[in-house]
Parts: C-alpha cells; sequence; structure tokens
C-alpha cells in the first residue's frame, strides 16, 4: 500500500501533525474519497507549507474531482519546492492543459522530459500544447525528439505532418503522411490527408492519383470525390469536374461544399462555353449551399455573386476559404 511507502520515506515514530494527516489523506484517497482528502490536504499544507508531496497529493485530489484550476495551483507549488519531480511537471501540464492553458502546459511538460529524456508521453505532450498555443518551432523540436525515442511511432508521425502544415510545409507534411501509409497502407483517412497536404501545396496531379485510389477502395466517401472535383477544376476539367461534385452529392444530398464547388464548375463551364443555362445552374448549386450552411466561409462573398448574377474573373476563388 501507498501508506507503508511514505511511511518508509518519512518514518513511522514521532510523526509530526502534518505527517499524520498526510498518511491519513493518502488512506482516503485509496479509498476513492477525494473530497474528504482534500478537506485533509488542505489542512496539512496549512500546517507545513513547505511539504511537496502534501502539495503532490492534493493536486491529484483535485484532477480526481476534475477541478482543474486547484489541481493547477497545487501542482505549481509542488514543483516549485521540488523542480525535479517528473511526475508534478506532468501532471501540472494535464491540468493546463484541460484548462486551455497550452503556454505553461507545453512548459510543463517540456520540463518533464528534460527530466526524463525517454518518456515519450512528455515530448508529445509539449509537442501538441506548443501546437496549439501557435508555437510551431517549438513543436517541431519536441516532434523530433519524440521520433528519436520511437521513429515508427503514428500518433508521433500524425502530429508531426500536422506541425508542418501549421508551417505550411506542405512538402515535408506529405512525405510524413506517405510514411504513415507506408507503415500501414490502406488507410483512407491517412491517404485524405494525403492528398490534402498536397492540394495544399498546389500539386493537384498527385492529389488527384491519392484521390482516385482512396475512391477505388471506398467509393462512399462524398469528400474524397469532393476533393477530386476541386483537382480537377485547378487541373483544367471542369466537366469531369461536375462529374464528382455530382457523384459526392448522390453520396451526401446534405454536403454545402459539394453544391458550392459544383456551382465553381458550372460557372467555369457558363465563362467557356457563353451558355445562360450554365450560369443558372451555377447560381442554383450555391444558393443550394446557402441554404444548408448559411454561415460557410466566403458566405459574403457567395451572397454577392449571387445578387449580381455576375460573372467573375476567377471564379476558382469559390472553393477557397
Amino acid at each position: 500500500m501507498a501508506v507503508l511507502g511514505i511511511c518508509l520515506v518519512l518514518g513511522c515514530s514521532e510523526r509530526p501533525p502534518a505527517v499524520d494527516l498526510y498518511l491519513d489523506a493518502v488512506m482516503l484517497r485509496e479509498l476513492g474519497q477525494e473530497e474528504s482528502a482534500v478537506r485533509q490536504l488542505k489542512a496539512v499544507v496549512a500546517q507545513d507549507p513547505d511539504f511537496a508531496l502534501a502539495y503532490s497529493e492534493l493536486g491529484k485530489a483535485y484532477l480526481a474531482l476534475n477541478e482543474f484550476e486547484p489541481a493547477a495551483e497545487a501542482f505549481r507549488k509542488a514543483t516549485a519546492l521540488d523542480s525535479w519531480s517528473f511526475q508534478d511537471h506532468m501532471d501540472l501540464a494535464t491540468a493546463c492543459q484541460a484548462l486551455g492553458r497550452f503556454r505553461e502546459a507545453a512548459q510543463a511538460f517540456a520540463r518533464a522530459g528534460e527530466l526524463d529524456t525517454g518518456n515519450l508521453a512528455a515530448q508529445l505532450g509539449a509537442a501538441q500544447c506548443y501546437l496549439n498555443a501557435g508555437r510551431a518551432v517549438q513543436a517541431l523540436g519536441h516532434c523530433e525528439a519524440a521520433q528519436k525515442i520511437d521513429p515508427e511511432s503514428e500518433e508521433v508521425l500524425r502530429l508531426l505532418a500536422r506541425v508542418y502544415e501549421e508551417q505550411k510545409d506542405y512538402h515535408q507534411a506529405a512525405q510524413v503522411y506517405q510514411e504513415l501509409l507506408e507503415i500501414n497502407p490502406g488507410r483512407p483517412e491517412v491517404a485524405l490527408a494525403l492528398a490534402l497536404a498536397h492540394m495544399k501545396g498546389g500539386q493537384y496531379e498527385q492529389a488527384r492519383d491519392v484521390l482516385l485510389g482512396v475512391i477505388e477502395i471506398q467509393p462512399d466517401r462524398p469528400r474524397a470525390f469532393r476533393d477530386l472535383g476541386y483537382c480537377l477544376l485547378k487541373l483544367g476539367e471542369a466537366d469531369r469536374a461536375i462529374g464528382m461534385y455530382e457523384r459526392a452529392i448522390a453520396i451526401d444530398g446534405g454536403d454545402w461544399e459539394a453544391y458550392r464547388g459544383l456551382g465553381v464548375a458550372c460557372m467555369v463551364k457558363a465563362q467557356r462555353s457563353g451558355e445562360e443555362t450554365w450560369q443558372a445552374a451555377a447560381l442554383r448549386h450555391w444558393r443550394r449551399s446557402l441554404a444548408i450552411n448559411p454561415d460557410q466561409p466566403r458566405r459574403d462573398w457567395l451572397e454577392k455573386l449571387i445578387k449580381e448574377h455576375a460573372l467573375m474573373t476567377d471564379p476558382l476563388r469559390g472553393l477557397n476559404d
């Protein structure tokens, strides 16, 4: 039991009152009585403000109660008293992460990673929180450290790809997604991420080829058809793009992005052919898109175009958020 271990560490003869209260609180936590343990531990630290273990246990009790603010405060005090405690830094990071304080959480994870350089969770936590805090450079460093610990970890590779995407390095992101597919082939969600990285990097032919492979394996994914339609439009194949968007809508009639893309494809046809029926179709599909999702990105652009019934210089902009 934990109490026996505490006795061995602290000694069980002539214990000060704070130690007795602490050991009682540990027992209460082992019995699942977290609220009683909190009251007991608050009494402990009131008697002995330098009792690092008591702050650690208090933080854990608060975590168990999902009370993250006081948990973070308790762990801050524990780490201040014992800056070498790996677990206290990890727990502080967990509490801060739950509160959305990603920069502080990242720093706590990073400190834990310094204390245990082979700990994958600490490096991943630091990378994830730095990414959430908008600090992609620091996130990349911790991803690379995590990759050294476990080079084939899918969790590490996925996070690494996201970091590259945040840095707009879509070529590197695509390489990581390709590596993921090589480790575990045949996963459409990874292939879709690879295609999207190619698309964001302007490599539409590569994206098209990946998406054709996804559709062959799973012909019921509307996103794959929608993204393929976008690639085909960028490659100048409006007729084929229309067919892909229509396939997406046939699978999911509520796909507002597919309706918007279909409208763009029809507008391209209208510009090239001069036929008003294609322009009317474009406006009809855009109205349908807005009806499904009135709060979509670039809503003002779409409403203006519909209102004016005017052609655009570059209708492909309609697909971009």
